[in-house]
């Protein structure tokens, strides 16, 4: 019964970080798109966001993973649910990730082509 209890933390704990990895993820991106975050000036701005991106999604996966590797070993009779449930959180971790980074490389652009222009007149 105590693995049980313990299984059912582990489930909720991955839940927890998916649910903040992405809200994360959204926050940033719509700080991007609307132009308020201003420290993100620069290709070196924009590489040490994407490195941070990065790093920040390599630790929500992990961490996911960890909690579903653990889960299913104190609750190995649902080890299917375990093992798709780890899935779909991590598919929805990087597939919010690719907003980010999709958004990093837009805000990138704009950057490089209002430059080009403001030189150009």
């Amino acid at each position: 019964m105590e693995h049980v209890a313990l299984a059912d933390k582990l489930w909720d704990m991955a839940n927890f970080v998916t649910g903040f990895a992405v809200a994360q993820v959204l926050a940033t991106s719509f700080g991007i798109a609307k132009k308020e975050l201003k420290a993100i000036k620069g290709t070196v701005a924009h590489c040490l966001a994407l490195a941070g991106t990065l790093a920040f999604t390599a630790f929500y996966i992990g961490a996911i993973w960890w909690c579903g590797w653990k889960g299913l070993e104190l609750d190995g009779g649902r080890a299917d649910i375990w093992l798709r449930v780890t899935e779909g959180r991590i598919a929805t971790v990087v597939l919010f990730t690719l907003v980010l980074l999709l958004a990093l490389l837009g805000h990138w652009r704009d950057e490089r082509r209002g430059k080009s222009l403001s030189k150009a007149q």
